[in-house]
């Protein structure tokens, strides 16, 4: 079986990249050619401190570029979509900060908290459909009463980190087994998270269920939830939670 010896690891997330190279490089048993890339979507100072360049995977000469160069491409956190032609040539592999299937797409932690999902980390194999491919590993993470969006996406992070660690020999050896989702789960779009940030102030139900949307919606340093003053302007709304340590 063929072991993998140029790998992309292309992300938008500048934290985990660094933390990728300080904890997870260091643990792979032989010599790998790594390069780091981004998507356009990508804070410019962010890139430029780390020096990677950003790519384009809507341009054909990117595509073609990559199909050539590369024999492994490892997603995380990136913001751009594979196209069919990339992943019919090379084999292209996604850390998901999401437990698949139950939460496929956009800020999963926040659907989560919402529709109080199961949540965790998952490593998959892409195909032509949103976190939908064959799954390499994934693991849960516990989630709390008290949790906003920022402290379970942190404790998501943190899971995975963990299992990259776990199975990046396997992957890069290409020796990883994989398994089929359950079933389709659930997808949530950019637009999903969009309508959800939108608070009617006249809409009623429980405070469990404000409670919940707010928590969900607080993730700083972002601004997320608002509601519309008598001018018609955003007023942002967060919410802040202290655990009694007594």
């Amino acid at each position: 079986m063929k072991k993998y010896e140029k790998v992309l690891i292309i992300t938008d997330n500048h934290s985990i990249t660094e933390r990728f190279v300080r904890e997870v490089i260091p643990v792979i048993t032989r010599d790998i050619n790594f390069e780091f890339a981004c998507s356009p979507f990508s804070n410019i100072e962010q890139v430029d401190s780390f020096k990677f360049r950003k790519i384009d995977l809507r341009e054909e000469i990117v595509l073609d570029k990559l199909i050539k160069t590369k024999d492994l491409i490892i997603s995380i956190h990136c913001k751009q979509l594979f196209p069919a032609k990339l992943i019919e040539k090379i084999n292209c592999i996604n850390v998901h900060p999401g437990y698949n299937p139950v939460n496929r797409g956009w800020y999963p932690q926040v659907f989560a908290i919402i529709n109080d999902f199961d949540i965790g980390a998952t490593i998959h194999e892409i195909d032509d459909k949103l976190d939908n491919g064959n799954i390499i590993c994934r693991s849960k993470v516990q989630k709390y009463i008290y949790d906003t969006s920022d402290t379970l996406y942190n404790r998501v992070v943190e899971e995975e980190i963990k299992i990259l660690i776990e199975n990046i020999n396997s992957i890069v050896n290409n020796t990883y087994k994989t398994f089929k989702p359950e079933d389709q789960g659930n997808l949530y779009l950019k637009k999903d998270f969009n309508d959800l940030c939108y608070i009617d102030m006249e809409q009623k139900g429980t405070f469990r269920e404000f409670y919940d949307r707010l928590r969900a919606l607080s993730h700083s340093p972002f601004q997320n939830g608002y509601f519309l003053d008598q001018n018609n302007e955003k007023i942002f709304m967060n919410i802040e939670i202290t655990k009694s340590h007594n």
